[in-house]
């Protein structure tokens, strides 16, 4: 079952057709774009006229993302999107014949507008591509469908950027373009026409032809998502921006920073599309299968590190090389420490793909699906405003104030740091998610068994033994989904621990006796938390063990079910009794090799039958060392 998870994903009808149509509508896109971006070039009169046509192309295609992805993403809300696809698809087909005459025939009006309506067929797609995951992935398998379409959708854009690049250049390269670009387009609709229906998720919504409200609309449905939605929208524009700076920089540094020729501005393209598909692929499995939002800080830090690394690597100069002409890339690879260039850009390329891809997941997951399509679509929107900003930065920095790209590349580390700290100041679950990832993923072993039994959505109170102080870490990690713990009141409002208490949205709890109001509120606040479809964790015992077994339940998860009658999930913890967070007294030095936890889940409990006794025994029984730990 669990061998082979990639293939089986491939395997799957429900999301090979639109793998395969994703691949060739990148692919395409990239060798019309590269092709008559080099033949724009060629064709200008000078280097300015060139750089005018180029820019000019690149303005174009984002052009109808601004102008209409509110409709784009209306239209995906309110219809079928398997039959929207495969339209979209079909209209591939002429916009690619246009394509070719405007290749055969070279004329650069004609081109302009191909690159404007292939940004059109683009911005109609995307909404589309990404709601219809959901729908057809389940919950546990959207991190890897996601890292799956990312990296293919890099290894497209690397092979259309060659093959374009390649062919065009070479006798009748024109003819060979312009039939791959037909039998591309052939090829993607022929696959779109197998990916089965996915059902409208909102028929009841108008659709506005006004462009401005048509994109109001969108914005005010991104609007109504949680911070941490909004945030990742952010999160995935900031990431476009550095993508579309580096790729557009990166000839300009391969050619002042490493004294490299073509060929080796080829081979950092391949280092830097293949990285990101790796770090696409991988986040699957440092996400356990799962949504893991700790990986996002995680691969920000990895983004600023290695771009402060890239733009400190040692520029050609400094090699005092005799030789005007550039290097091959044989020659960069056995020149000094020079083959570092390449890692560090691997090393960015990586860190994208485990930044990235659970920001696009939990899009999707956490978006109603009633306005799925449209935040989409305000996404889209965003992207295109920094790939534009993208533009604006690189101008004002290389041109205007005559920076170097190695200044260029330190200025986006340090950027990176200030919005990745701006979002998870906004946003503590995601720093939060990597605290917890680094010490229960990181330093332990985690086993989870069960995790199966915890809902994707709706209320739910989880209850377990409580064995350490860090008990409630562990349970998050178990769980894809945020858990508001309620916790004892000193504990809470202590200075070392207030500010990650605070974070994770816990609830603070005092004795009945000493703070009676403080008592109730406690219960109030739980009792919102449930109706508001959240999961609240409970510790029963009310106390940490002094001797690894399992105390008695106090009643208050009975008050709790018979005020707000939701389900209880029993869990229980294994192997962190006498680590230096439990209350046992024997001293244990530090061991080599990594803990092993276990987190255990069982069945959840209907709301009738919870009485805490009850609990105690269903969490015993979840021991399978006989209470023991």
């Amino acid at each position: 079952m669990h061998k082979n998870k990639h293939s089986s994903l491939l395997k799957s009808k429900l999301f090979l057709p639109l793998f395969i149509t994703q691949f060739f509508s990148a692919l395409n896109d990239n060798v019309y774009k590269q092709s008559i971006l080099l033949l724009l070039i060629f064709q200008a009169a000078n280097v300015a006229d060139g750089a005018l046509y180029s820019n000019l192309a690149a303005g174009l295609f984002i052009l109808p993302f601004f102008l209409f992805s509110g409709l784009a993403g209306q239209l995906a809300e309110k219809n079928e999107k398997s039959h929207l696809i495969r339209k979209v698809k079909l209209a591939e087909i002429p916009i690619m014949l246009l394509g070719a005459i405007s290749i055969l025939t070279q004329m650069v009006p004609l081109m302009l507008l191909t690159v404007f309506i292939m940004g059109l067929q683009s911005t109609f797609f995307g909404p589309l591509k990404y709601a219809i995951l959901p729908q057809h992935v389940c919950a546990k398998k959207l991190t890897k469908a996601n890292g799956l379409v990312e990296s293919g959708t890099f290894v497209a854009i690397l092979l259309g950027t060659i093959f374009g690049t390649y062919f065009i250049t070479q006798h009748s390269g024109e003819l060979y373009i312009s039939i791959a670009i037909i039998c591309l387009a052939i090829l993607g609709y022929f696959s779109s026409r197998f990916i089965p229906i996915a059902q409208a998720n909102n028929t009841h919504i108008s659709v506005s032809y006004n462009i401005v409200s048509s994109t109001k609309d969108v914005f005010k449905a991104l609007n109504q998502q949680t911070e941490s939605v909004k945030k990742s929208v952010l999160g995935i524009s900031w990431f476009w921006l550095i993508g579309a700076v580096i790729l557009t920089s990166l000839p300009n540094y391969v050619k002042h920073i490493m004294g490299g020729d073509e060929l080796v501005v080829t081979a950092a393209l391949v280092v830097f599309s293949l990285s990101i598909a790796i770090g696409s692929i991988a986040c699957e499995k440092l996400s356990r299968s799962r949504i893991e939002l700790g990986i996002v800080p995680f691969g920000a830090l990895l983004i600023s590190l290695f771009l402060y690394l890239l733009s400190q690597s040692a520029p050609i100069s400094s090699y005092n090389l005799v030789q005007d002409t550039a290097l091959t890339l044989n020659q960069i690879l056995n020149t000094g420490d020079m083959l570092w260039h390449f890692v560090w850009m691997s090393g960015v390329g990586i860190a994208a793909g485990f930044y990235t891809v659970p920001l696009y997941a939990l899009i999707q997951q956490r978006t109603n699906e009633d306005s799925r399509s449209r935040v989409i679509a305000a996404n889209n929107v965003v992207n295109a405003l920094f790939m534009v900003a993208s533009a604006i930065l690189s101008i004002v920095t290389l041109s205007v104030l005559q920076w170097s790209i190695s200044q260029l590349v330190l200025l986006l580390a340090g950027l990176n740091l200030v919005i990745s700290i701006y979002i998870y100041t906004k946003v503590p679950e995601f720093f939060l998610r990597f605290i917890i990832y680094i010490l229960a993923i990181c330093m332990y072993r985690v086993r989870t068994d069960g995790a199966h039994h915890i809902p994707n959505e709706g209320a739910a109170v989880v209850v377990a033994n409580h064995v350490s102080f860090v008990d409630w870490m562990f349970i998050l990690a178990a769980s894809s989904r945020p858990i508001r713990f309620v916790v004892f009141a000193p504990i809470y409002y202590s200075p070392a621990l207030h500010w990650l208490f605070k974070a994770a949205k816990a609830i603070p709890i005092d004795s009945e006796k000493a703070n009676p109001k403080a008592f109730n509120k406690a219960f109030d606040n739980i009792a919102q938390a449930l109706d508001d479809g959240e999961l609240v964790g409970i510790f029963p015992e009310g106390k940490l063990t002094s001797n690894g077994q399992i105390d008695v339940f106090k009643r208050g998860i009975e008050k709790i079910i018979v005020r707000t009658p939701v389900p209880v999930i029993p869990m229980h913890l294994e192997g962190l009794w006498g680590s230096m967070f439990s209350r046992q007294k024997k001293l244990r030095l530090p061991r080599l090799k990594l803990s092993l936890v276990r987190v255990n889940i069982g069945t959840p409990v209907k709301p009738e039958q919870v009485e805490a006794n009850d609990l105690k025994q269903r969490v015993m029984a979840l021991n399978p060392s006989s209470n023991k730990e």
